[in-house]
């Protein structure tokens, strides 16, 4: 049985998953939706996916962080998609480089022994691989924002493509966490 692949984002309600200078500005803080939704990727996912520029951002902040969250991430192996295979991954703990083809490494990584594989960016690694149509679920925190433009997950999908909503979930904040299957 393949392993599965998880793409979990924030998006806006105009379907983007950063804003127009590649921001998370729009982000709702909402530390219930945060631990609920998590806690249940926690459960399913033992792999971690990161594109190669957003590593430095995504290590530096969890590093410095503290709590159930920050453990996980913290200690949850990761897989660095880099084309060119120069990227230092030391700053976080249990990172190993892929070099080459983002799309063939998670290919080998679906196809290997495990658990559920989580990419949470970059939009352009998120892209690849749901353009490639290697993503088995969306999990989707919908912030009640609009940025006009910014980067989307979506753009490169060459034909419509159905999905299968699982759970959809409202908090008091405004936003709604969705679960689609592919």
């Amino acid at each position: 049985m393949m392993r599965s692949l998880i793409v979990f984002s924030s998006v806006t309600v105009d379907g983007f998953m950063a804003g127009p200078e590649n921001d998370l500005d729009f982000m709702v803080d909402d530390p219930e939706l945060d631990a609920e939704l998590t806690a249940e990727l926690r459960a399913v996912t033992d792999t971690i996916v990161v594109g190669r520029k957003s590593f430095p951002v995504m290590a530096a902040h969890w590093t410095a962080q503290k709590g159930e969250l920050a453990d996980w991430l913290n200690t949850t192996p990761k897989v660095v998609l880099s084309t060119g295979g120069d990227a230092d991954v030391s700053a976080w703990e249990n990172s190993a480089l892929a070099a080459g083809d983002g799309v063939e490494q998670v290919r080998r990584l679906k196809a290997g022994q495990g658990g559920g594989l989580v990419v949470f960016g970059g939009v352009r690694t998120v892209r690849s691989l749901v353009a490639a149509g290697l993503v088995d679920e969306y999990w989707l925190k919908l912030n009640p924002a609009v940025v006009g433009r910014g980067g989307s997950m979506f753009a490169d999908v060459a034909e419509p493509r159905q999905l299968t909503l699982r759970s959809a979930r409202t908090f008091s904040s405004g936003t709604v966490a969705l679960i689609y299957s592919a």
